[in-house]
């Protein structure tokens, strides 16, 4: 099993860096885009965030740690997934990165996840962020 595999996904937002950064981490909004997860964490690195909610008649719990916690620049946390089928042990771990930064009159977000264990779930997370990114767009655009 590789885990050298990478997704990144971008998306230029017509808004301010706090805007988008509001997005990232309050519940509410991120329950639009994460398939109505209810996200519980209270933003303080080393401390733990949670997932979880149901998808398609199915229940899921995701967790992870905070990495980095950067307001308005950079928000990082490992992500575990039971939909994996992988144990919950630190190798089966992934990493999410959200990136936020001008970019000619707008804001750039990036999203990277690391550590993705077949390119099977690579292609799977490559389409995954770019809904989110779309959503979380449309989101902020919208004026949520």
């Amino acid at each position: 099993m590789s885990k050298e595999l990478i997704s990144k996904s971008s998306i230029n937002i017509n808004a301010s860096s706090s805007k988008v950064w509001e997005a990232l981490v309050e519940p509410e909004i991120a329950k639009e885009y994460f398939f109505g997860a209810e996200v519980v964490t209270d933003w303080q690195v080393g401390n733990p965030i949670t997932f979880n909610g149901e998808f398609n008649g199915n229940k899921f719990e995701e967790k992870g740690v905070l990495i980095k916690v950067e307001t308005n620049k950079q928000l990082q946390y490992t992500h575990w997934s039971n939909f994996d089928g992988l144990p919950d042990e630190p190798e089966n771990y992934r990493t999410w990165t959200f990136d936020i930064f001008e970019d000619s009159g707008s804001i750039q977000l990036s999203i990277t996840e690391d550590n993705i264990p077949t390119e099977k779930k690579k292609e799977r997370s490559d389409e995954f962020w770019n809904g989110v990114l779309t959503t979380i767009k449309q989101i902020i655009e919208n004026g949520a």
